[in-house]
């Protein structure tokens, strides 16, 4: 098990993770630290710990607005699968009819 510090704002942390994941870890914590400082330029100080759920908030915010995208896309395609499903189905339809009336 690796041990990696990571800086969050003013702060560093250290934690443990797998062989192998600091750098992984450390792209996170860069994105993290990213958000704090533009918090910190933004709102002037805050303590710790309302810095850390300022940025979960905005991360919860972004999870949210990239869910919604995802069903709205999702539902865009199953619209119109069911559309090009429908359309075959009625030339299917009019081939039987056709093939009765013969």
């Amino acid at each position: 098990m690796a041990v990696v510090t990571l800086k969050i704002g003013p702060k560093s942390y250290k934690f443990s993770c797998a062989d192998g994941q600091e750098a992984h870890m450390q792209q996170l914590a860069a994105g993290l630290n990213a958000r704090a400082e533009k918090l910190i330029q933004t709102l002037g100080f805050m303590q710790e710990g309302q810095m850390l759920a300022m940025i979960c908030l905005l991360l919860a915010e972004e999870k949210s607005k990239l869910e919604k995208e995802t069903n709205a896309e999702i539902l865009e395609k199953s619209e119109s699968q069911m559309a090009e499903s429908l359309k075959n189905l009625a030339l299917k339809i009019e081939t039987l009819a056709e093939n009765l009336g013969a």
